[in-house]
């Protein structure tokens, strides 16, 4: 079994705003979560969108199993996207778009934390 990230690295508190609905006019309606004890990475990584395009990622959030507040990041991603919308995340005076999200299992096959892709 991993140990879980440390949480001094768990600093960050973020908002997330999940698309709940979609009006006549195309406009996102977004119901909004505090997720608290994550870690922001800055990176420059290029990944491939579900278009099949290239899309250049800002950061990456990465939210321990343990330690951050529980939220179901998989779960909330498909639900904005079957709706037609997204999920952002906003840290401070950023804002960014979730690209996607990735589960990681420690060698137990137990959720060890998540990896979001942020751009």
């Amino acid at each position: 079994m991993l140990r879980p990230i440390p949480r001094q690295i768990l600093q960050t508190n973020v908002k997330v705003k999940v698309c709940s609905a979609i009006d006549t006019y195309q406009d996102q309606t977004y119901t909004e979560y505090t997720v608290k004890h994550v870690h922001i990475q800055p990176t420059t990584e290029i990944r491939k969108t579900p278009a099949n395009t290239d899309q250049q990622l800002r950061s990456i959030l990465f939210a321990d199993a343990r330690y951050s507040t529980a939220f179901e990041w998989d779960t909330q991603l498909q639900t904005a996207h079957a709706l037609g919308g997204d999920v952002r995340v906003v840290v401070g005076s950023e804002e960014y778009t979730v690209l996607s999200v990735d589960r990681l299992k420690d060698d137990t096959d137990r959720l060890h934390h998540w990896e979001i892709q942020l751009y």
